[in-house]
Protein backbone atom coordinates (compact mmCIF):
# COMPACT_ATOMS: atom_id res chain seq x y z
CA UNK A 1 0.00 0.00 0.00
CA UNK A 2 1.33 3.57 -1.10
CA UNK A 3 2.51 5.56 2.06
CA UNK A 4 1.04 9.42 2.50
CA UNK A 5 3.29 11.98 1.06
CA UNK A 6 4.81 15.25 3.09
CA UNK A 7 4.17 16.44 6.49
CA UNK A 8 1.91 19.12 7.68
CA UNK A 9 -0.82 18.86 4.98
CA UNK A 10 -4.37 17.96 6.04
CA UNK A 11 -7.33 16.02 3.73
CA UNK A 12 -10.41 16.01 3.99
CA UNK A 13 -12.26 12.48 4.30
CA UNK A 14 -12.94 12.00 0.68
CA UNK A 15 -9.58 12.84 0.09
CA UNK A 16 -8.17 10.43 2.66
CA UNK A 17 -10.36 7.67 1.23
CA UNK A 18 -9.34 8.16 -2.32
CA UNK A 19 -5.24 8.44 -0.89
CA UNK A 20 -6.22 5.20 1.06
CA UNK A 21 -7.78 3.18 -1.91
CA UNK A 22 -10.73 3.04 0.42
CA UNK A 23 -14.49 4.01 0.41
CA UNK A 24 -15.44 6.98 1.98
CA UNK A 25 -17.97 5.17 4.48
CA UNK A 26 -14.70 3.22 5.43
CA UNK A 27 -13.07 6.76 6.59
CA UNK A 28 -15.82 7.97 8.41
CA UNK A 29 -16.58 5.10 10.30
CA UNK A 30 -12.90 4.80 11.18
CA UNK A 31 -13.32 8.36 12.42
CA UNK A 32 -16.69 7.90 14.41
CA UNK A 33 -14.96 4.91 16.32
CA UNK A 34 -11.73 6.96 17.06
CA UNK A 35 -9.68 4.65 14.67
CA UNK A 36 -8.77 7.40 12.88
CA UNK A 37 -8.27 10.98 14.38
CA UNK A 38 -10.05 14.33 12.80
CA UNK A 39 -10.13 17.47 13.44
CA UNK A 40 -13.71 19.25 13.34
CA UNK A 41 -14.19 22.51 11.24
CA UNK A 42 -17.41 23.33 10.85
CA UNK A 43 -19.13 20.23 9.30
CA UNK A 44 -15.79 19.38 8.23
CA UNK A 45 -13.40 16.86 9.11
CA UNK A 46 -9.89 17.32 8.37
CA UNK A 47 -6.89 14.56 8.78
CA UNK A 48 -3.59 14.75 8.89
CA UNK A 49 -0.98 12.90 6.59
CA UNK A 50 0.81 12.06 9.62
CA UNK A 51 -2.66 10.46 11.09
CA UNK A 52 -3.68 9.07 7.61
CA UNK A 53 0.60 7.24 7.52
CA UNK A 54 -0.61 5.56 10.79
CA UNK A 55 -4.12 4.15 10.07
CA UNK A 56 -3.85 0.87 7.88
CA UNK A 57 -7.91 0.06 6.95
CA UNK A 58 -8.67 -3.53 6.44
CA UNK A 59 -9.73 -3.00 2.83
CA UNK A 60 -10.05 -7.16 2.16
CA UNK A 61 -12.74 -7.08 5.12
CA UNK A 62 -15.13 -4.24 3.38
CA UNK A 63 -17.86 -5.57 1.93
CA UNK A 64 -17.29 -6.16 -2.37
CA UNK A 65 -19.34 -2.74 -2.96
CA UNK A 66 -17.60 -0.28 -0.76
CA UNK A 67 -13.85 -1.21 -2.26
CA UNK A 68 -12.06 1.06 -3.97
CA UNK A 69 -9.38 -0.67 -6.70
CA UNK A 70 -6.04 0.73 -5.46
CA UNK A 71 -4.73 3.54 -3.07
CA UNK A 72 -4.69 6.74 -5.23
CA UNK A 73 -1.05 8.76 -4.40
CA UNK A 74 -2.67 11.72 -5.92
CA UNK A 75 -5.35 12.85 -3.71
CA UNK A 76 -5.13 16.56 -2.79
CA UNK A 77 -4.58 17.88 0.03
CA UNK A 78 -7.19 20.52 1.48
CA UNK A 79 -6.61 24.42 1.04
CA UNK A 80 -7.98 26.57 3.48
CA UNK A 81 -7.88 29.86 4.29
CA UNK A 82 -6.86 30.38 7.45
CA UNK A 83 -9.13 33.14 8.42
CA UNK A 84 -12.12 31.41 6.74
CA UNK A 85 -11.65 28.49 8.71
CA UNK A 86 -11.50 30.51 12.12
CA UNK A 87 -15.17 32.29 11.15
CA UNK A 88 -16.78 28.69 10.06
CA UNK A 89 -15.11 27.42 13.54
CA UNK A 90 -16.38 30.44 15.69
CA UNK A 91 -19.85 29.99 13.87
CA UNK A 92 -19.70 26.71 14.36
CA UNK A 93 -19.32 27.24 17.94
CA UNK A 94 -21.53 30.00 18.53
CA UNK A 95 -24.87 27.74 16.73
CA UNK A 96 -23.90 25.14 19.16
CA UNK A 97 -24.05 27.53 22.38
CA UNK A 98 -27.13 28.80 20.70
CA UNK A 99 -29.30 25.80 19.74
CA UNK A 100 -28.22 24.58 23.68
CA UNK A 101 -29.64 27.78 24.97
CA UNK A 102 -33.13 27.41 22.91
CA UNK A 103 -33.33 24.11 24.12
CA UNK A 104 -33.10 24.79 27.66
CA UNK A 105 -35.35 27.82 27.07
CA UNK A 106 -38.01 25.64 25.33
CA UNK A 107 -38.25 23.31 28.44
CA UNK A 108 -37.12 20.31 26.61
CA UNK A 109 -37.34 17.05 28.54
CA UNK A 110 -34.09 16.71 31.13
CA UNK A 111 -32.32 13.69 29.67
CA UNK A 112 -32.68 14.88 25.85
CA UNK A 113 -31.69 18.26 26.57
CA UNK A 114 -28.61 16.88 28.83
CA UNK A 115 -27.82 14.55 25.77
CA UNK A 116 -27.81 17.21 23.19
CA UNK A 117 -25.97 19.70 25.53
CA UNK A 118 -22.63 16.18 25.48
CA UNK A 119 -23.53 16.23 21.49
CA UNK A 120 -22.88 19.60 20.75
CA UNK A 121 -20.36 19.99 22.99
CA UNK A 122 -18.02 17.32 21.73
CA UNK A 123 -18.61 18.68 18.45
CA UNK A 124 -17.27 22.14 18.87
CA UNK A 125 -14.37 21.08 21.18
CA UNK A 126 -13.32 18.44 18.97
CA UNK A 127 -14.50 15.87 22.26
CA UNK A 128 -14.64 12.23 21.71
CA UNK A 129 -15.47 11.34 24.95
CA UNK A 130 -18.03 13.41 27.22
CA UNK A 131 -20.07 12.78 30.60
CA UNK A 132 -22.38 15.45 32.48
CA UNK A 133 -22.83 14.63 36.18
CA UNK A 134 -24.51 16.38 38.80
CA UNK A 135 -25.58 16.17 42.37
CA UNK A 136 -28.58 15.24 43.80
CA UNK A 137 -28.58 15.88 47.59
CA UNK A 138 -31.46 14.99 48.69
CA UNK A 139 -31.01 11.26 48.39
CA UNK A 140 -27.16 11.79 48.71
CA UNK A 141 -26.34 10.61 45.63
CA UNK A 142 -24.51 11.57 42.50
CA UNK A 143 -25.89 11.02 39.16
CA UNK A 144 -24.60 10.92 35.46
CA UNK A 145 -27.59 12.71 33.28
CA UNK A 146 -25.78 12.01 29.63
CA UNK A 147 -22.67 11.05 28.07
CA UNK A 148 -20.94 10.91 24.60
CA UNK A 149 -19.12 8.70 23.44
CA UNK A 150 -16.96 5.41 25.10
CA UNK A 151 -16.93 5.73 28.67
CA UNK A 152 -14.23 8.15 30.74
CA UNK A 153 -14.45 6.00 33.80
CA UNK A 154 -15.30 2.98 35.40
CA UNK A 155 -18.25 4.50 37.58
CA UNK A 156 -22.01 3.25 37.49
CA UNK A 157 -24.73 6.24 36.40
CA UNK A 158 -25.30 6.22 39.91
CA UNK A 159 -22.86 6.81 43.09
CA UNK A 160 -22.88 7.83 46.56
CA UNK A 161 -21.67 10.95 47.26
CA UNK A 162 -19.15 10.09 49.40
CA UNK A 163 -17.81 7.60 46.85
CA UNK A 164 -18.11 9.87 43.90
CA UNK A 165 -15.24 12.20 42.04
CA UNK A 166 -17.55 15.55 41.99
CA UNK A 167 -17.07 15.52 45.73
CA UNK A 168 -12.84 16.07 45.03
CA UNK A 169 -11.59 19.49 44.81
CA UNK A 170 -10.04 18.14 41.44
CA UNK A 171 -13.81 18.32 40.23
CA UNK A 172 -14.64 21.92 41.25
CA UNK A 173 -12.26 24.36 39.41
CA UNK A 174 -13.65 27.76 39.76
CA UNK A 175 -14.01 28.33 35.83
CA UNK A 176 -13.36 25.56 33.19
CA UNK A 177 -9.63 23.80 32.99
CA UNK A 178 -7.73 21.34 30.91
CA UNK A 179 -6.03 19.25 33.74
CA UNK A 180 -2.81 17.17 33.28
CA UNK A 181 -4.02 13.84 34.42
CA UNK A 182 -0.90 11.62 32.57
CA UNK A 183 1.08 11.83 36.35
CA UNK A 184 -1.73 12.59 38.70
CA UNK A 185 -5.15 10.85 38.27
CA UNK A 186 -7.74 11.04 39.82
CA UNK A 187 -7.50 9.86 43.88
CA UNK A 188 -10.40 6.74 44.22
CA UNK A 189 -11.40 6.26 40.60
CA UNK A 190 -10.57 4.01 38.00
CA UNK A 191 -10.20 6.06 34.55
CA UNK A 192 -9.92 4.63 31.46
CA UNK A 193 -7.05 6.09 28.62
CA UNK A 194 -7.55 9.72 30.37
CA UNK A 195 -4.37 11.75 29.92
CA UNK A 196 -5.75 15.68 29.54
CA UNK A 197 -9.31 16.25 30.83
CA UNK A 198 -11.37 18.77 30.93
CA UNK A 199 -13.28 20.09 33.31
CA UNK A 200 -16.27 22.71 33.64
CA UNK A 201 -17.91 23.06 36.94
CA UNK A 202 -21.84 23.52 36.87
CA UNK A 203 -22.49 26.21 39.16
CA UNK A 204 -25.37 28.40 40.27
CA UNK A 205 -24.22 31.22 42.09
CA UNK A 206 -22.39 29.48 45.37
CA UNK A 207 -24.59 26.26 44.38
CA UNK A 208 -21.94 23.33 43.01
CA UNK A 209 -24.78 21.13 40.94
CA UNK A 210 -22.03 19.04 39.42
CA UNK A 211 -19.54 19.13 36.40
CA UNK A 212 -19.19 18.05 32.87
CA UNK A 213 -15.71 16.37 31.69
CA UNK A 214 -14.38 15.70 28.62
CA UNK A 215 -11.36 14.12 26.98
CA UNK A 216 -10.12 13.15 23.44
CA UNK A 217 -10.02 9.35 24.18
CA UNK A 218 -6.38 9.57 25.84
CA UNK A 219 -4.81 12.27 23.31
CA UNK A 220 -3.14 15.05 25.04
CA UNK A 221 -5.05 18.31 24.30
CA UNK A 222 -5.31 22.04 25.21
CA UNK A 223 -7.49 24.31 24.64
CA UNK A 224 -7.27 28.44 24.35
CA UNK A 225 -9.16 30.66 26.19
CA UNK A 226 -12.07 30.89 23.92
CA UNK A 227 -12.58 27.03 23.98
CA UNK A 228 -12.31 27.18 27.39
CA UNK A 229 -15.05 29.71 27.44
CA UNK A 230 -17.75 28.15 25.70
CA UNK A 231 -17.48 25.07 27.85
CA UNK A 232 -18.04 26.77 30.75
CA UNK A 233 -20.77 28.89 29.22
CA UNK A 234 -22.46 25.59 28.29
CA UNK A 235 -22.07 24.63 31.85
CA UNK A 236 -23.80 27.23 33.03
CA UNK A 237 -26.63 27.03 30.70
CA UNK A 238 -26.62 23.19 31.93
CA UNK A 239 -27.22 24.99 35.75
CA UNK A 240 -29.90 26.96 34.24
CA UNK A 241 -31.42 24.23 32.87
CA UNK A 242 -31.66 22.20 36.64
CA UNK A 243 -32.12 24.90 38.48
CA UNK A 244 -35.60 25.18 36.23
CA UNK A 245 -36.51 21.79 36.02
CA UNK A 246 -36.10 21.28 39.56
CA UNK A 247 -38.53 24.62 40.32
CA UNK A 248 -41.19 22.81 38.23
CA UNK A 249 -40.95 19.64 39.72
CA UNK A 250 -43.97 19.41 42.67
CA UNK A 251 -43.06 20.03 46.19
CA UNK A 252 -42.69 17.34 48.36
CA UNK A 253 -45.75 16.78 50.93
CA UNK A 254 -45.10 16.23 54.56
Amino acid sequence: MNEVTGTGDVYTMAEAARLKGVSYHTVSRAVRRGKLPATRLGRMALITSEDLREWRPMRERAPRKYRRREPNPEATPALLDLASAERVDLASRLASLSETLFAAAAEMSRDEFFSLLADRLASALGMRRVAIRVVDEPNGRTLRLASYGPPLTELPDETTMDGSPLMLEISRPPRAVVEDLSARPVPGVATLNVNSLLIAPIRLGDRYLGVIIADRNGEPFDLDQGELDLAQAMANIAALALDAARSRQPASVS
